[in-house]
């Protein structure tokens, strides 16, 4: 048997199977059981109940939003956040009282990094939970609240066309390394369907992909196929995108160039595309 809160046990062999995102939601279940009613799942917490992107572990604690509270408070197993709520940033998912998805995003992109808070951002409205006007709105609402300066570039920056924590964190990483602005979700067509790619500069004819581990790993993306045949298709994917005449450069990255952004800006200037000089 495994503890997972004060007098709250699974068996080994379950908790094994399940991933750490939906470890993290059954702590929540197991602690929130024990805790007052008006208390609502929130932050990191809440993401993992809404499936939002975060970069990182699952917190050990879970997050909550106690709209009695005038301070936080950390306890053993929990944070308790101090902060109004309004009727419609509650839902009820997985049996749990927990913020709203827009809300979820908000209270991240409050508290988190820059970086942290486009990856929220942007899978909520990739995923359609939110909608940017429902933000902006839900950010207008807490204008005096702190990280709002934070919060609202992040907001400002974010975009739908992002489908995945690593393709946010890729786009954050441009950026910041002075790239331009890149087209998302570029699909270039041939006889037979089309082809998408993550990240176009057509003014300089550059496509670069962003390789996550489930691209070979995940039924999502194997759709029946072997990971090798994965690696296969791929390639005669990408010779079929360089042949195209308005392709000049392409270039892939992976997590680990993203841990590393002078590898990613190695291979930005080996693709062709200029990068400013940052100050």
């Amino acid at each position: 048997m495994r503890a997972i809160a004060t007098g709250t046990y699974v068996e080994s062999s379950a908790w094994s199977e399940l991933t750490p995102r939906r470890r993290h939601v059954l702590r929540a279940r197991a602690v929130v059981d024990r805790l007052d009613p008006g208390v609502v799942v929130s932050h990191r917490s809440a993401a993992a109940v809404h499936d939002v992107p975060v970069i990182g572990d699952w917190p050990e604690r879970v997050h909550v939003i106690d709209p009695r509270r005038r301070s936080a408070q950390t306890t053993t197993g929990v944070v308790r956040h101090a902060a109004p709520l309004a009727p419609h940033e509650v839902r009820v998912a997985h049996d749990l009282r927990v913020t709203s998805a827009a809300r979820t995003a908000l209270d991240l992109a409050l508290t988190s990094s820059f970086r942290d808070a486009v990856v929220a951002v942007d899978g909520v409205l990739h995923r359609g939970s939110a909608t940017r006007g429902e933000l902006l709105a839900g950010l207008d609402a807490r204008s005096t609240a702190r990280g709002c300066v934070g919060a609202r570039r992040a907001l400002d920056f974010a975009e739908a066309g992002s489908e995945s924590a690593g393709e946010s964190w890729c786009r954050v990483l441009l950026r910041q390394l002075g790239a331009p602005g890149p087209v998302l979700q570029k699909a270039f067509p041939w006889a037979r369907g089309r082809d998408i790619v993550d990240f176009w500069w057509p003014e300089f004819g550059v496509v670069l992909e962003f390789d996550g581990v489930s691209k070979y790993t995940k039924a999502r993306w194997l759709r029946g196929r072997s990971p090798q045949q994965v690696v296969v298709d791929e390639k005669v994917r990408e010779d079929r995108i360089r042949d195209r005449p308005e392709v000049r450069g392409f270039g892939r990255t992976v997590w680990a160039e993203l841990e590393r952004p002078e590898l990613l800006r190695a291979e930005l200037i080996r693709v062709g595309l200029p990068l400013r000089t940052m100050r």
